[in-house]
């Protein structure tokens, strides 16, 4: 979901993970996905997708719109109208229940609306029936990439407990 140019299809790389579909509403980053995922499954509004059109997987993947969570943004929060895009996530989560959900978003989701906003994004996770819940703040400056680009990564495993094992 949120595939944006396809960095959480990267996963395929480490063996293991294959793309079934793809959700974005971007039309120029829907190109750099038809290019490099030519057979994928693709479409494109989160609003308009769940289990009546898209198939069962083991793994939903999704970085959520940050906009309204960035320190440099203007901190509507979940509420706001990009980062409230979430929601749809979770719904889909719920519609399609596999077995792990990696979510991905900015350090700020921390602070947004003094802290609520990540209670209720562990919350959501939790009432979708996630058993276990880890995350992290990482950056990909230790990943080989010459930026400092720190982020919280969130794994909900609903099938066992091994968040922590996948994401540490």
């Amino acid at each position: 979901l949120f595939s944006g140019i396809g960095g959480f299809e990267g996963m395929e790389d480490a063996g293991d993970f294959h793309t079934l579909w793809q959700v974005e509403i971007n039309p120029e980053a829907r190109r750099v996905l038809e290019k490099h995922w030519p057979s994928v499954d693709r479409h494109e509004d989160v609003k308009r997708v769940g289990a009546h059109n898209l198939s069962p997987v083991d793994v939903i993947v999704f970085g959520s719109p940050c906009q309204d969570l960035s320190v440099a943004g203007k901190r509507a929060g979940m509420s706001g109208e990009r980062s409230g895009l979430f929601h749809e996530a979770i719904r889909i989560v719920q519609e399609l229940r596999p077995a792990l959900a990696v979510w991905e978003n900015v350090p700020g989701a921390f602070s947004s609306n003094a802290g609520r906003d990540f209670a209720t994004v562990l919350a959501s996770f939790r009432d979708c029936g996630a058993r276990d819940i880890c995350w992290r703040v990482l950056d990909a400056l230790y990943f080989g990439v010459a930026q400092r680009r720190r982020r919280v990564f969130l794994v909900a495993d609903f099938a066992s407990e091994r968040a922590a094992e996948i994401l540490l």
